[in-house]
């Protein structure tokens, strides 16, 4: 007879010790005082995600959607909150639901894809980002949603394509909160230097740098060839991991493990 799962793989009965913030205490208040508004729960969830309590945000938008089910910002929050766990699947099928009610939700085309991306299912990614470049409303948001299709195309060997691709991103864009994106997009379509970039995502936070330099190990492995090199920025990646839960640490700590498959 085959075996069994164990009950301390399958089951996560630990909780975070770390203190609540008062922003996390007041959006518990609000519940409080209001127990049956989905909006309140999906507060709730923000904040927590906020203080990267990301299992206890799950929970809060599912109470939520037990009180609004078709409320689509829930799905596409929880969704998020999934991605920052590293349970893709979880997050596809949330941002698929969201999408269902909302079609035209930037964010959840926007996170659909990078889901998709990370499962490795790389021609859904590449429909949900076609789909999310033209509803993109600024050139904030066609950079990033360009910088994520681009990886895309240069994980699926098609480099002539996503030069074309990058073309559309030009330096005088205003790229807003895309500006991580922004850089290496330019590196993409030969505007900017890629040594040049590195050095200065390595200077800026944990984050802002996993930001900055995850596309361009991608790079330097799938367009340059230069594999030992993309190992390298992938795991300074890694080892620079505060904020753990973001798109790109993720996805370097993925590639990192898988790296010799």
């Amino acid at each position: 007879m085959s075996k069994k799962g164990l009950k301390e793989n399958q089951i996560f009965a630990a909780r975070d010790t770390v203190e609540e913030n008062d922003k996390i205490k007041a959006a518990r208040e609000a519940v409080a005082a209001d127990p049956t508004n989905a909006e309140k729960y999906m507060a709730l969830g923000l904040a927590l995600r906020g203080q990267m309590f990301f299992r206890e945000a799950l929970e809060a938008y599912s109470i939520g959607l037990t009180y609004d089910p078709f409320m689509s910002l829930l799905y596409r929050h929880r969704g998020h909150a999934y991605v920052n766990l590293g349970q893709y699947q979880e997050a596809a099928a949330d941002f698929e639901m969201g999408l269902r009610i909302d079609p035209k939700n930037w964010d959840c085309w926007y996170h659909l894809g990078l889901s998709y991306h990370l499962m490795g299912s790389y021609e859904r990614a590449l429909k949900a980002y076609e789909t999310c470049y033209a509803l993109s409303p600024t050139d904030e948001y066609r950079i990033c949603t360009t910088d994520w299709y681009c990886m895309t195309l240069m994980k699926m060997g098609r480099i002539d394509d996503m030069r074309k691709a990058a073309s559309r991103i030009h330096a005088d864009m205003e790229p807003g909160m895309s500006e991580g994106y922004f850089d290496r997009v330019l590196v993409y379509n030969g505007t900017r230097n890629i040594d040049e970039v590195l050095a200065e995502a390595a200077a800026k936070d944990d984050h802002m740098y996993a930001t900055g330099a995850y596309g361009l190990a991608v790079y330097e492995e799938y367009v340059l060839g230069n594999r030992e090199k993309a190992k390298e920025i992938l795991t300074r990646i890694a080892g620079r991991d505060e904020t753990w839960g973001g798109f790109a640490e993720h996805a370097a700590a993925d590639q990192l493990k898988h790296w010799d498959d």
